[in-house]
């Protein structure tokens, strides 16, 4: 209620607008909302979509449909031969013969061949025998003629690349670490490896196309199987159970891989999914969309058909008229973290054309939610989708670069919503209509915290009624365009938009066409009031609403301040009325700031651009380091950082408040050694014990222990994260010395410091422990003081077993 009188219905929120009516389809938005959540494909959309992050209703996003120029047909599955990069940002593919592999090292941009099918064969020097009767070497070089056919990288650095030939198939094992020539593991007849990929544990997946099966190494390239026997001649002579004896090598198992009719699976494309399970993407050729499998081992836990999955627009279509299009996957990858887009999230390459379509997947039941994200791949020549380092990544020619969303969006043309005209309790706060609870009721005013970018518009209708059975017959009456007001928000000292200005670290103007609009309700007068919001953006742009304000009852001024006789002669248009409306709007404002100044001697509620005002109050100076947060924080419990200044506890719980990301009554509580990130050491705790410890020359000897206690007195150490930047590391230096006892030394130190001796103190400026911050040296990438001298290859490796190292009885179990 302002000073006036007056109050207001609001919508905020998706529970508020949810209750409204699309007035296209009939439904609410909250109906349509959890329809298109919860049933999936089938679901007629609403042309309405809320920005859970931005907070603001707009119009539905629309995903377009990119096609490849001069070509309608899909992407050839032999195209796609399986690529993977290496943990130093190095690219491995095969090339488009299938009998090498091409790699593109780090930071450069032209690719060269790595290995090829041909480096097998160029040493075998296995020769038949020259007489029939002698014995010779039974030859074990590989056939001549090798296909090459997917690949990956695992996180232990093992290049795994399937082949296959007349009479021979396998799986080649390159250790990029030790480098060499691979390891052959050989496969039993008829294997065709076709696609794989790494796991996050460091083995691979492996998906036999031909015969529908797959496999599973792990982390130490081992594989599950069985391994043939047979029953021993010899045995006990009563009864007892033969000896059995292994009869062969191990003989690889793979997983069948059945839908639910018991067919055999048409895979294209293999991808560990969440909670272990394994994602297979269905084979094109079996129906005009592709299917997604989730198996766990050999069980099916869901398939889902990817037929009508999203809605697209077509850029070849003048009318930009959506429809629902099926995708026909080429490749997919599952980000669990990382991606273009808010982790998890399914990426499925579409055949037809050079764009990424990004789903949220529902582990449990298979439901696909489509992103409306655009995410175009530009001259994909469709090797592989590789996801690694966190991103998403695509073949362009002999290059690699990330997936992105493109920047410009469509936006369904336009939409329409209705305020509910469902009337309950008017005393309730939980009740959604908009009821004034006056018969007769004059509508004051409509305010909405919009953003109305060029070529779009808001436009309103409205109708009021003291009868609720006959509002919804009541004809509507167009209201005035609303107008972008200069003094922000009718609210006191309320900023709307505050999270789209940044803060003093940051500060943006808003956008053009950004902040609060208003309109003066004209012929509303009603107990009951319904409204009719539109907008409409062309397809290219969307209006964004954060909330709306109706106020009522209109304050008259020709009643309150002049003659009766003015109201008598002001019927029936009410033209004085509504032109002493534009000063009562005006005053009003000005009345309600001066109404809720205490607002502004409030840290919680005071306007950002107030604070430093605030603070100068306390002869507190705010530098512009300090974000908004800790800038309220500071001000709110300065009292007590005054009381506690020049204290080694006032001195830390200063630092962690400029360096904690989260601030509670907690930073007080303590201030131990390394509490928040921050430890101030004393210096006389870590006094030098004297040079004769440490075997100095008689000749030269050390002061007296009075003096050494002396020298180390009102002096002090601040240890902090060496992970500061140069801002912060200067922003830390201002407040020690502002804080510090003023007749006291300090010195700024960082906790990856060596021990100093004679001063470090276990368990006051020193502890043992590991230290993440250093890692091996690694030429070209690691800075002499920032790494160490690791083991000689291969003793530095943690991931696999190592001779005159491991010992039998400590290797892991398989």
């Amino acid at each position: 209620m302002d000073v006036q009188g007056s109050q207001f219905h609001l919508l905020d929120g998706r529970p508020d607008w949810g209750r409204c009516t699309d007035v296209t389809h009939g439904h609410t938005l909250a109906e349509m909302w959890a329809d298109a959540a919860d049933a999936g494909p089938s679901t007629v959309l609403s042309d309405w979509e809320y920005d859970q992050a931005g907070r603001v209703l707009r119009l539905r996003r629309d995903a377009p449909l990119f096609r490849r120029a001069g070509r309608s047909d899909p992407l050839q599955l032999t195209a796609r031969r399986g690529a993977g990069r290496d943990g130093y940002g190095n690219w491995f593919w095969i090339d488009d013969t299938g009998t090498a592999i091409r790699w593109l090292v780090s930071g450069q941009r032209t690719a060269a061949t790595w290995w090829s099918t041909a480096d097998l064969t160029r040493g075998c020097t296995c020769t038949a025998p020259t007489t029939a009767h002698l014995f010779a070497g039974a030859c074990s070089c590989p056939p001549p003629a090798l296909t090459l056919r997917g690949l990956a990288v695992t996180t232990h650095h093992y290049l795994l690349a399937g082949y296959w030939a007349a009479e021979e198939a396998g799986i080649l094992v390159f250790d990029l670490q030790a480098g060499g020539a691979p390891v052959r593991m050989l496969w039993p007849a008829g294997f065709r490896p076709w696609d794989l990929c790494d796991c996050d544990d460091g083995g691979a997946l492996i998906l036999d196309r031909d015969n529908a099966a797959y496999c599973r190494l792990d982390a130490h390239l081992r594989l599950r199987g069985t391994r043939p026997d047979r029953v021993s001649a010899f045995g006990p002579a009563a009864g007892g159970a033969a000896a059995r004896l292994i009869a062969g090598p191990i003989h690889p198992t793979a997983t069948a891989l059945r839908d639910a009719h018991g067919r055999p699976v048409p895979a294209t494309s293999i991808e560990p999914g969440p909670g272990g399970a394994v994602l297979i993407l269905g084979h094109r050729d079996s129906g005009p969309a592709s299917t997604l499998y989730c198996f766990d081992g050999d069980h099916l836990r869901w398939q889902t058909s990817l037929a009508d999955i999203v809605e697209v627009v077509d850029d070849r279509d003048p009318s930009a008229a959506e429809f629902r299009y099926s995708v026909i996957g080429h490749d997919m990858a599952y980000l669990s973290t990382g991606g273009p887009l808010q982790p998890p999230v399914l990426y499925v390459a579409d055949a037809h054309g050079e764009q990424v379509v990004a789903f949220i997947l529902d582990p449990d039941t298979g439901r696909l939610l489509p992103h409306d994200d655009f995410l175009p791949m530009r001259q994909w020549a469709g090797r592989a989708l590789v996801r690694a380092g966190g991103a998403l990544w695509y073949d362009f020619g002999e290059r690699w670069i990330t997936v992105a969303p493109f920047a410009e969006q469509r936006f369904a043309a336009t939409a329409t919503l209705t305020t509910p005209a469902q009337f309950g309790d008017p005393a309730g706060l939980s009740a959604d209509s908009f009821d004034s609870g006056l018969p007769g009721c004059l509508w004051h005013r409509l305010l909405l915290d919009a953003h109305r970018p060029s070529g779009t518009s808001i436009t309103i209708q409205a109708r009021a009624c003291d009868d609720p059975e006959l509002l919804t017959n009541a004809q509507w009456v167009a209201q005035p365009t609303p107008y972008l007001r200069g003094g922000g928000s009718e609210l006191p000292w309320a900023d709307p938009w505050a999270d789209r200005r940044g803060d003093a670290r940051d500060p943006r103007p808003l956008p053009d066409g950004m902040g609060t609009y208003e309109l003066l309700f004209q012929g509303v007068a009603g107990r009951y009031l319904q409204l009719e919001l539109t907008i409409s953006g062309g397809g290219r742009a969307t209006p964004l609403i954060r909330s709306l304000r109706a106020w009522y009852p209109r304050f008259s001024y020709v009643e309150h301040y002049l003659p009766a006789v003015y109201a008598e002669n002001d019927l029936p248009d009410l033209f004085l009325q509504r032109f002493l409306a534009n000063p009562e709007g005006l005053f009003t404002a000005l009345e309600e700031k001066i109404e809720h100044s205490h607002l502004l001697l409030d840290a919680r509620t005071a306007p950002a651009a107030d604070l430093p005002w605030l603070a100068a109050w306390f002869g507190l100076a705010l530098d512009p380091q300090w974000d908004e947060t800790h800038r309220r924080f500071l001000i709110r419990h300065v009292d007590r950082f005054y009381r506690l200044r020049g204290t080694v506890t006032g001195l830390v719980a200063t630092l962690r408040a400029y360096l904690q990301a989260t601030l509670d009554e907690g930073i007080f509580a303590s201030a131990q050694a390394g509490a928040g990130g921050v430890r101030l050491v004393e210096r006389f705790l870590t006094r030098d014990t004297g040079g004769a410890a440490y075997g100095a020359p008689a000749e030269r000897p050390d002061p007296d222990p009075m003096t050494r206690a002396a020298n180390a007195a009102h002096r002090f150490d601040v240890l902090v994260p060496a992970s500061l930047s140069a801002d912060q590391h200067a922003m830390v230096q201002r407040i020690v010395a502002a804080n510090g006892p003023a007749h006291a030394a300090f010195a700024l130190r960082t906790f990856d410091e060596l021990f100093v001796i004679g001063q470090a103190r276990l368990g006051l400026d020193t502890e043992l422990g590991s230290a993440p911050l250093f890692q091996p040296l690694l030429m070209g990438s690691v800075g002499l003081a920032g790494g160490y001298l690791g083991y000689p290859h291969p003793f530095e490796l943690t991931d696999r077993a190592v001779s005159d190292r491991d010992r039998i009885g400590s290797l892991p179990a398989l």
